[in-house]
């Protein structure tokens, strides 16, 4: 991988965006403070075409099963991954859930997580993957 222009150190950020970017900024302690930023582009998303979410629903329950849209058809996984929230190049807030699901027409059937201990309440950017690990762009939904 190409290094950063800029040491991402003290006060710094690397947040993953829902395109599937990343953005990396700030940075600097013992020496110059950085004031801008820099987009990361991993090599998965040149891998081919991106599945798409055509539907998602805006806010999620527990327990629960909800379509997700799409008519990519090698869907392998579909996955919430809460906003960030980075502070001294620490996310405290950050959670990672693979979802269950079943192919369904036009889309998919997914189970939502069983409770606030997996998936607190509040935002989180939803992706399916293709069998080639491609993700979609996220869906922004809100689990109550």
């Amino acid at each position: 991988m190409a290094p950063q222009q800029r040491p991402r150190i003290y006060h710094s950020t690397a947040l993953l965006l829902p395109d599937g970017r990343v953005l990396s900024a700030g940075g600097g302690r013992f020496g110059p403070s950085y004031l801008d930023a820099q987009f990361y582009s991993p090599p998965y998303l040149f891998k081919g075409s991106r599945p798409t979410i055509t539907s998602a629903p805006a806010t999620l329950g527990y327990s629960a099963g909800f379509f997700v849209g799409t008519a990519a058809a090698n869907i392998s996984a579909v996955t919430l991954v809460r906003l960030g929230s980075v502070t001294h190049a620490f996310d405290e807030n950050q959670r990672f859930l693979k979802l269950t699901f079943q192919p369904t027409a036009g889309g998919l059937t997914v189970q939502s997580p069983s409770g606030p201990t997996l998936a607190p309440p509040g935002h989180y950017m939803l992706f399916i993957l293709d069998a080639s690990g491609i993700p979609s762009v996220a869906s922004i939904v809100q689990i109550q």
